[in-house]
This record gives structure tokens, sequence and C-alpha cells, in this order.
């Protein structure tokens, strides 16, 4: 029987004030657990292309489910196969896509053969080829002599996989910093979605590079916010190297659907990787929290002033935009005591701490919010109430003020017109 998961009042609350902890944040990934679970029912039960290939695979899932459970139940959790569900999923019901549609179903053969490897299962699965080879989760991209979405055999044995006589992978890059165990996948395809296109295959040196600039943003976090850290640790999974579009914009996004990854382009230090860790980590936590409690009415036609956005924003942006500065702004409050940060530091702080208040303002007097939603806004304010209270100078301050004037000033010019036909 599927378990409903749920969240305490106790749990909520300390959710809404921005934390959680590692225990929180691990009964989040339970209930995309199940999610995952009732995704690949219907995926299976849906299916489009040969039904031997399906059968193979369940068959191949529930020996390796016995054999290990809490290895494969790990997998199945690993949110770029959440990813790959929910795509799969709007594909059964009309969504149209270049991929030819019994590849995408036939990705749970992939993921099979991945769970038959990780448990020493033997298995002989039927796999598709893509334009850049073969893809499994976890293990990779191999390149076996078949044109893009030609079917291939995938042979398990003694946990490793041979797919069309090939055996070597290129598997996504390990990044690790303190108790950070994270992927740096620029490989699997269910990567995409984000902004900014996904990154190609990224150079050795260019790992490097990711490898140092997370470190130092791993460190400043674990030094200065060590349960933030210790949250990042226990949920966050995989990170997607984005391509840059332009030289000068850094940009980062989470999907809702791959809860515990986040695509990025490479900070340019350690202090903009932290902000980025906690800014998109935040919207995925507070996406694993609406997939269990729902709080915001999903056909309001409100648009409000997000202080981050030039576009007005519906109030469910608006609401993950809160959240996610919230933790944001208690980031840079801590940071106030590194030695050569605190100056950038204290004017970021006192920037986005007014971001927020504006955020919080707009939400109070929004009525696409249910009873839970009100009470999750309650605890954000009094996480901001506890922000609030910490002494700036007052120059800094008025600075901060007098930039969201006019950055409200400008917003509301620039969309005169929707707002208008919005009434």
């Amino acid at each position: 029987m599927m378990r409903r998961h749920h969240l305490s009042p106790t749990e909520l609350a300390v959710l809404a004030r921005g934390d959680g902890g590692p225990g929180t944040v691990r009964e989040l990934a339970r209930a995309q657990l199940s999610k995952h679970l009732m995704l690949i029912k219907f995926v299976a039960g849906s299916w489009a292309g040969d039904p031997a290939h399906r059968d193979a695979a369940v068959d191949a899932l529930t020996r390796a489910q016995a054999a290990r459970p809490e290895a494969v139940a790990d997998l199945l959790t690993d949110p770029l196969i959440g990813a790959w569900a929910a795509c799969a999923t709007r594909r059964l019901r009309g969504l149209e896509a270049d991929t030819p549609i019994e590849v995408e179903c036939n990705h749970l053969s992939a993921i099979a053969a991945t769970a038959a490897a990780i448990t020493g299962v033997p298995a002989r699965l039927t796999v598709y080829a893509r334009p850049g080879g073969v893809a499994l989760p976890r293990l990779g991209v191999a390149r076996p002599a078949a044109a893009a979405w030609e079917p291939v055999t995938a042979e398990v044995q003694d946990g490793r996989v041979v797919v069309g006589g090939v055996g070597d992978w290129a598997a996504p890059w390990p990044l690790t910093a303190g108790d950070a165990r994270l992927a740096l996948d620029d490989v699997d395809p269910y990567r995409g979605g984000h902004h900014a296109p996904a990154a190609p295959r990224l150079s050795e040196a260019e790992v490097a590079r990711w490898r140092a600039v997370f470190a130092d943003g791993w460190e400043l976090i674990d030094t200065y916010a060590p349960e933030r850290a210790a949250e990042l640790a226990a949920g966050l999974r995989t990170l997607v190297p984005l391509s840059r579009t332009d030289a000068h914009s850094a940009r980062s996004a989470t999907i809702s659907d791959a809860y515990g990854a986040f695509g990025l382009t490479l900070p340019s230090d350690g202090a903009e990787f932290a902000v980025m860790l906690v800014h998109e980590f935040q919207h995925s936590k507070l996406s694993g929290v609406l997939a269990v409690v729902p709080m915001v009415a999903p056909d309001s036609a409100e648009l409000h002033f997000a202080p981050w956005r030039t576009d007005p924003r519906p109030v469910g942006g608006l609401f993950q935009g809160v959240y996610a500065f919230l933790g944001i702004a208690d980031l840079w409050r801590r940071l106030r005591a590194h030695p050569t940060l605190a100056e950038t530091a204290e004017r970021e702080f006192a920037t986005v701490r007014e971001q927020v208040r504006w955020g919080l303002d707009s939400l109070a007097g929004s009525r696409a919010l249910n009873p839970a939603g009100r009470r999750f806004t309650d605890g954000m304010r009094a996480a901001f109430d506890d922000l609030d209270a910490v002494a700036l100078p007052p120059a800094v301050v008025e600075q901060a003020s007098r930039q969201l004037r006019e950055t409200h000033s400008g917003w509301q010019s620039r969309n005169a017109a929707v707002l208008t036909s919005g009434r």
C-alpha cells in the first residue's frame, strides 16, 4: 500500500521560518519517492512501445528491489528520475516533443538497468540510443555504434552494464565538500528545462574550476550557517551546469519535478555559489512542501510586484520568491561576520531584507492563499521579524529602501498596460 505523506504542524512551522533540518528534508524526499513510484506505475500502465520491453524493465526493477530495497529506493528518489517521470507522464497525456514517445517511456528500462547494476542483479534489457549515446541514470552515457532512437541491448552482469558491446561510461562528475556528496551532471537527457540550456560535457579543467568554487561556497555555508549546510547535505543531490547565454549574467533555476537538483551557470566566486545553493534549495524545499500540502490556489489570476523580477508575478511565483529570498537574507546576515565579506554582506542583507518585506506585504493582501498558505506566510513573517530586528547603519537601510522604491516605480511604469488589463 502506498504511504500517505504528511507534515506535522511543527514541521511546517519550522519549514516556514526557512529551516527544516535534515530529518524534515529527508521526509520531503520520501514523499517524492512515493510520487515517482505513482508516476512510474502510470507510465508502465500507459506504455507506448513494445510491451515486452516494459515487462523486462519491471521484472528487473522488482528483482533489484527484492535484493536491496534501500538502494533502489535511493535511486528512484533521484531528482532527474523525477524529471523523467513527469516528462513521460505529460507525453502520454498528449504533449508533443522531439523524442519519440516509445523512447520516452522506455527510459524505464535504463532506470532498471542502473537498479540491476547497483544491486548485483543480472538483467537483459532493451534501451534506446539518443543523439549523444545511450544514457543510464548515475552511470552516464555510453556510445555504442547505434543511430539515434535505435534500440540497443543492455547486458547487466556482476554490477557492470554493457550496451551494444560497449561498457565504458562517461559518468556525471562527483562534487564533494565537507558532508556534501553531489553529482555535477552534464550528461543526463532529463537535466534540461531551465532558463538556459544545459551545458554540454565539461572538460576536466572546467570541472576543476567548478569543484574549487563549490568548495569555497560550501566552506562559507558550513562555517557561518552550519544548519543550512546540514540541510543541503541531506537533500541536495544534483547540480546541472548551464550554458551562459551572455558574458555577464549568472543564472540558476529549480525545476519543481526534480526535488534535490537545480541548474546553474558557474558562479564567479564562493560567495555567489553559497547564495545560489541556499536560494535554489529553498525553492526545492518549498516545491517538496507544496507536493504534500497545497497552499496556493492554482487558478488565481492575481499579479504581484516581486522586487527581484521585472515582470508581474502570479501569487505562486511570489510565494516561492519570498521563501527563497528569506533564506538569502539570513545567509547574508550571517556572512557579516566574515572578515572580508562584511561590507558586502551588510549591504546585501539590507537590500534583500527590504525585498522580502515588500514581498510579504504583497502576500498579506492576497486572496489566493488557503489556510495552510496563510499559516506558512505567518511563519515566514515571524522569521522576517527576527531579521528586521537586526540593527544596521541608517544610511545602509535608507539606501536599500530608496533603491526598492525606485525599482517599484520603474516596474509600475513598464507594466502599466498589463496591470490595467488585469483589473
